[in-house]
């Protein structure tokens, strides 16, 4: 061993190094490794005997140069009289090149791949093991046994058992799916597949290959299966045509094409991409839309086409050449709005404005205008047109006792019986909740006197109600006559609407002609009545807001409050006027004003950077089963109003009246992105039932539970109460009325979300209340004062 020269060899030892023997015979072992690890194998040889390893995979030099790995297996021996050493070299070069190989494949893949020691239970992770399962290179699991930890509990007894089995038979690949855990500690779903490399007598030694996350997958199919579904469900039509074949030939066409153009897809498969157009050449669309697919640009254009039955369609078509990422327009794709819904919907809406939803007869604007009409025609023939105003007694107590739809069954069969006593050449409106009017046209004076009979003739058979059950109902009627009572047809109906009022001041079931300077026209509700018309007519009303504020005190709401600016008397707050409003039914006309012009106010307070801010708005019972809906669809689409942005403020008796009427409602509101607060809660008769069956997103606290909170422990109590039920509900509370600091604090603490009151303002101009800027709790001084 001093001389580590070779003193003997094999004939495989040529073989493998590539010297002759002789040759070998003058070599030291030295010589055998590259330069660079001599001196490494010196140090191992003046090593203890015990750290000296066995096996060990060393670098060697071939005779041509390249180098070699070779296993070292040794043993001292005494050979020919001296200490010597045999030396078994196994030549591993081809299995550590492709070991290498297999490490550097692992590295450039994005799979996790992974190469398992069968014999020491040692597995090495590739780049992408990192990468996928989010794990730092120095938290790599370094054994099976760690691997195996990381498997689910739920899963980690059937993939360790079933990965022993592979090993211990005679398969060649071992395949598995199983949840697997991620550095942050959650779970994905992993494909496993490793290949098992054996020795001659089929034991296993290594297995190599790789773990896939399955989730991006899973979600991507999840997406294609939603977007299929979508494109399948949607109601926008959709086609689809390559762009790679002479003429566009159509390859798919979802459902909704069909509804809208009433081609199915067996009859479109293979047709040109512009078929459609065909149809009408001429037409503005069709031209802008086969410049578009000559430029191979979007473009969109009203389109007029014809079924299949000749019958035509209109919709709105949005053409786009669908590009690959080379650029290269590969399919066409068309969007088809159906544009004929749209125009029904349109006159629909329309209808609505001038008809009354519910039986179907013209509303008061309608009214109106045929009044104009027929006062017109009286004028150029010197002929009569007589007003018959009918207001039934006591209808709420319907509405009370049987509930609201019954009182719209008792409304839409006295729309009947009233439309048989108007007769083909009469003209029956719904003025406004429980109020009809009859306008008739002739020479006959007594035709009014005659058709007001015949209304209490009418309401004398009592009216069924379903269920075995029915009511009898009884009237006030009045009449007037242009040109004896009235120079317009405004007035016509004011002074037969003054008769009906003078005839309910007699009692019930009971007619008034109009006698003109016989009525007391100046004072009292028909003084104020009239004065209300003429206020809507001249819009007199105008709005004031509230600013509602967060409990950190930012703003977040403004409530809109309506006030009449009256010519004599000033800016009149609601209770001069409200009551008046809802026994007339002006409160329709009026809350749909007001809900417009807040509507208006919320694209100022966008314009200051404030959309965040929500409107309020006051809704009252009539005006919520009135054409609603419409009046806040309406307002929507008109100022574009993002989710949010409109909140209607009801009174619990709306909703308790017709429960289900008003889930409804709310729904469809809901779906408009309007919100619904709860107004004065808990001063009527709460319901807790309705709080959790409809769509709700706020409770308001009445003032009168906030005025003594300094004083009232029962005040207290209640405030707490609402608002824990509120945060159960997962429902926002606002406090009204607040008025002090010790109010404001105590419902900060106690978990009310929003505050509003003088505290911080009381109603003001928009301008004002936008730059109201509250102060936080301090000592003296008022709490809200103006922004700058």
């Amino acid at each position: 061993m001093e001389t580590l020269r070779i003193v003997e060899l094999n004939p495989a030892m040529e073989r493998a190094y590539g010297y002759p023997r002789e040759h070998l015979l003058r070599m030291t072992i030295l010589e055998l490794r590259p330069p660079a690890e001599r001196e490494a194998l010196l140090a191992e040889l003046r090593a203890p005997k015990g750290e000296r390893g066995q096996g060990r995979v060393l670098a060697h030099r071939h005779r041509d140069g390249r180098d070699m790995r070779v296993a070292i297996h040794w043993a001292d021996i005494v050979y020919r009289g001296r200490a010597s050493r045999l030396v078994v070299a196994h030549d591993v070069s081809e299995q550590a090149r492709a070991q290498e190989r297999v490490h550097l494949i692992a590295r450039a893949m994005s799979d996790a791949a992974y190469d398992y020691d069968v014999v020491s239970g040692e597995i090495w992770f590739s780049d992408g093991f990192v990468r996928n399962f989010g794990y730092r290179p120095g938290t790599l699991p370094r054994n099976v046994d760690e691997w195996s930890a990381l498997v689910h509990p739920d899963d980690r007894g059937r993939v360790v058992a079933s990965l022993a089995m592979a090993l211990e038979g005679k398969e060649d690949a071992w395949t598995q799916e199983y949840c697997f855990q991620r550095a942050d500690g959650t779970y994905t779903d992993v494909l496993d597949r490793g290949y098992i490399q054996r020795d001659g007598h089929r034991a296993p030694l290594r297995m190599v290959g790789g773990m896939i996350d399955l989730r991006p997958q899973h979600l991507l199919s999840t997406r294609l299966r939603l977007l299929e579904r979508a494109v399948e469900a949607g109601s926008t039509g959709l086609l689809i045509a390559d762009a790679t074949v002479p003429g566009f030939p159509v390859v798919y066409a979802n459902p909704a094409f069909e509804q809208i153009t009433g081609y199915p897809l067996s009859q479109v498969e293979g047709r040109p991409f512009d078929f459609l157009q065909a149809a009408d050449t001429t037409q503005p669309g069709a031209q802008t839309l086969r410049e578009a697919l000559r430029d191979m640009r979007e473009a969109q254009a009203p389109l007029r086409g014809l079924r299949p039955d000749g019958q035509p369609f209109w919709c709105d078509y949005h053409f786009t050449p669908m590009r690959d990422a080379r650029g290269r327009v590969t399919h066409l794709m068309a969007l088809l709005v159906d544009a004929g819904e749209r125009q029904r919907h349109v006159q629909q809406l329309a209808w609505r404005t001038t008809h009354d939803v519910l039986t179907g007869l013209p509303n008061r604007h309608l009214l109106l205008d045929l009044a104009t009409r027929a006062v017109q025609r009286a004028q150029a023939a010197g002929t009569r047109v007589a007003a018959v105003v009918v207001d039934l007694d006591e209808y709420k107590l319907v509405n009370d006792a049987f509930g609201h739809g019954a009182g719209d069954r008792v409304l839409v069969e006295l729309s009947a019986r009233l439309s048989r006593v108007a007769g083909p050449g009469g003209v029956l409106a719904r003025s406004v909740g429980d109020e009809f009017t009859l306008l008739l046209e002739g020479s006959d004076e007594m035709r009014a006197e005659m058709t007001a009979s015949a209304v209490h003739a009418a309401l004398a058979d009592p009216i069924e109600l379903g269920d075995g059950r029915n009511c009898k109902l009884t009237a006030c009627v009045g009449y007037s006559h242009f040109p004896e009572d009235a120079a317009s047809a405004e007035s016509l109906l004011m002074s037969a609407e003054m008769a009906m009022y003078q005839a309910k001041k007699q009692g019930r079931n009971c007619t008034v002609a109009y006698r003109a300077g016989k009525m007391p026209v100046t004072t009292g509700k028909l003084q104020l009545l009239q004065e209300l018309r003429e206020a809507l007519e001249r819009e007199e009303f105008r709005l004031l807001f509230q600013p509602v504020f967060s409990a950190d005190l930012r703003l977040v709401a403004m409530e809109a409050l309506v006030r009449w600016e009256h010519p004599r008397r000033g800016l009149l707050p609601p209770s001069e006027f409200i009551a008046v409003c809802e026994e007339s039914g002006l409160i329709v006309e009026l809350g749909r004003r007001v809900l417009h012009e807040a509507a208006r106010h919320h694209a100022l307070l966008a314009a200051q950077g404030l959309s965040h801010v929500r409107i309020a708005v006051n809704v009252s019972a009539m005006q919520f089963t009135h054409g609603l809906l419409e009046d806040v669809e309406r307002v929507v689409r008109e100022f574009e109003l993002p989710p949010g942005a409109l909140e209607l403020e009801l009174t619990e008796s709306v909703i308790l009246d017709d429960p289900a009427r008003a889930a409804q409602a709310m729904a469809a509101l809901a779906a408009l992105g309007v919100t619904v607060a709860i107004d004065d809660f808990g001063v009527g008769y709460s319901s807790l039932s309705y709080l959790k069956r409809l769509p709700l997103h706020r409770l308001k606290i009445d003032r009168s539970f906030v005025n003594d909170l300094e004083r009232d422990a029962s005040d207290r109590s209640i405030c707490e109460a609402v608002i824990a039920l509120a945060r159960t509900l997962k429902l926002g509370v606002v406090a009204e009325g607040v008025e002090s600091p010790f109010q404001r604090d105590w419902l900060r603490e106690s978990g009310a979300g929003e505050l509003q009151g003088y505290l911080f303002a009381r109603p003001v101009a928009f301008e004002e209340a936008v730059a109201v800027q509250p102060r936080g709790p301090g000592p003296g001084g008022p709490a809200g004062a103006p922004r700058g």
